[in-house]
């Protein structure tokens, strides 16, 4: 089989002979997996199933800081060491659309740079990324605290602000259907460590009609639905199901139980994920890893509807050894 039909095999839920896998690693924790091995050889072994491209929401770095604005207006800074950034002004200080013009995303010469990517990707699972551009960019737009007081101090304003966003992804939907690709990964914060950052009611009366509307719109183009959720996603996983999520990432352990989510709902949805990277992988010992990797594979993996993954990618908090035996785990029962 090659890659591409392994990954289709597994969101079909038709078992193959190993779990297919994704192994995202800081670049920190490759330079250190190279010292180890001795050479960069050891990832060769990795087979690469998935070619992932994301639609860029563009950033104007303002000279001589860590800031950063992007193409709706967002002013953003880096967090000096951390991979990460965060918002230090936003374009919606009030609850109004009113003067405020969305960007245009995705423009032929970014489509077609994105083509000729894909184009020779005929082995490998192509899916086209959506990121940071529903709830997240609502967020962004208006700033979290604002946008959650919206939900129900202004929810005129808010089903407004989640209308355009819809209207918006419609047409990037569209336009990515005309690229030779399987699928669309659609990203999406809505869980905190304990049920849902915006709560289950306000979540299914703002946000799910319209992220039904744009998975069918994705369905429509025969295309696969992935979409990436950090956190406790328990409470909504049924309805996810319901408006056509095919595969559900990043699955993650600290927040909700794993084993139970694929026991209930694991023979109508893909799970991507599975191997923690907030406390397994950073505190367990080697041989834990091992042991957890197998019972994912095991448990999870049997039968299909399963791609395993580190939840992140691996980060320099993790030791070394834990980072090998995650990585020998997952290539091992693959016999690679």
């Amino acid at each position: 089989m090659t890659p591409r039909e392994r990954i289709v095999a597994a969101i079909a839920h038709r078992e193959t002979d190993y779990v297919p896998y994704i192994i995202p690693i800081d670049p920190v924790v490759i330079e250190r997996l190279n010292n180890h091995y001795g050479s960069d050889q050891w990832r060769r072994r990795i087979h690469s199933f998935s070619q992932a491209v994301g639609v860029n929401w563009g950033a104007a770095r303002q000279e001589g800081t860590r800031q950063w604005t992007d193409a709706f207006g967002v002013v953003w800074e880096d967090a000096p060491g951390a991979g990460a950034w965060h918002s230090v002004d936003v374009p919606l200080k009030q609850p109004t659309l009113e003067g405020y013009e969305f960007p245009e995303l995705l423009p032929d010469d970014e489509l077609e740079r994105m083509r000729q990517t894909f184009s020779g990707e005929h082995d490998r699972y192509r899916v086209a990324g959506l990121g940071m551009l529903f709830f997240e960019r609502a967020w962004a737009l208006r700033g979290m605290e604002n946008i959650l007081m919206d939900f129900v101090l202004h929810p005129e304003f808010a089903h407004e602000l989640f209308e355009r966003l819809m209207q918006m992804h419609i047409e990037l939907i569209d336009r990515l259907a005309t690229l030779p690709i399987d699928g669309i990964r659609f990203g999406d914060d809505f869980g905190g460590q304990r049920g849902l950052i915006m709560g289950t009611p306000i979540w299914r009366e703002f946000l799910k009609p319209r992220l039904a509307w744009m998975y069918g719109r994705a369905h429509e183009h025969g295309l696969d639905v992935w979409i990436h959720s950090c956190g406790d996603n328990s409470p909504i996983i049924g309805d996810l199901i319901e408006i056509g999520v095919d595969v559900f990432n990043p699955f993650q352990p600290e927040a909700q139980d794993v084993y139970a989510m694929n026991r209930d709902w694991g023979e109508q949805i893909a799970f991507e994920g599975g191997i923690g990277t907030q406390e397994l992988l950073p505190r367990a010992t080697p041989g834990a890893i091992r042991t957890e990797v197998e019972r994912l594979c095991h448990e999870i993996g049997s039968g299909g509807g399963f791609i395993i993954s580190p939840t992140k990618p691996i980060m320099p908090d993790v030791p070394t050894e834990n980072a090998v035996a995650c990585v020998e785990a997952i290539l091992e029962q693959a016999g690679h």
